[in-house]
């Protein structure tokens, strides 16, 4: 995110580990053991190419497109002194990357904590309702799914997550 490099973010993780932290700390000492500590916890991230104008992704089936099938231009950087769409090191390289990080792990990370998957059940075994918003399970659109789909309802560890763009605009209209 902040553009750093792979060798200033391991020069941060040995003065962390060094400076600031205490000696029994199992930190990483490489940004590749932090990559790879991330990636065994399921939390990392599949790069797919995107088209300049988002009108397209090449994944599956367009996976191997060189071009956009709407406008039809190039997905790759074009080098302005050669001319040519590789760099120094004869790879090619994307006009512009979609990072897409899978819900389905993270999801099952929350519920791995006992922390955290008690919060993740509130809905079921903690709400109240006393008729004040605490949590978006009491808004409307939440209630009536619930009224439409009672055996989805029953389960504490279902996740309605399709509700979250209907929950926004009704608090709009609360206010």
């Amino acid at each position: 995110m902040g553009r750093w490099s792979n060798e200033s973010f391991t020069m941060f993780l040995k003065m962390l580990k060094e400076e600031l932290l205490p000696d029994e700390v199992d930190l990483p000492n490489t940004y590749y053991g932090a990559k790879k500590v991330i990636r065994n916890l399921g939390l990392s991230y599949e790069r797919i190419i995107a088209c300049r104008n988002d009108c397209m992704l090449y994944w599956k089936e367009d996976k191997l497109l060189d071009s956009c099938k709407v406008y039809g231009e190039s997905i790759w950087k074009v080098d302005k002194c050669n001319g040519e769409a590789k760099n120094k090191k004869g790879k090619k390289i994307a006009l512009k990357i979609l990072c897409y990080f899978p819900l389905k792990p993270r999801l099952q990370r929350l519920f791995m904590s006992s922390k955290t998957s008690s919060l993740m059940t509130w809905h079921h075994d903690e709400r109240v309702d006393d008729g004040i918003m605490r949590h978006p399970a009491d808004l409307i659109a939440w209630k009536s799914f619930d009224k439409l789909h009672p055996s989805f309802a029953a389960e504490p560890r279902n996740i309605q997550l399709g509700l979250a763009s209907s929950t926004i605009s009704e608090c709009k209209n609360l206010i």
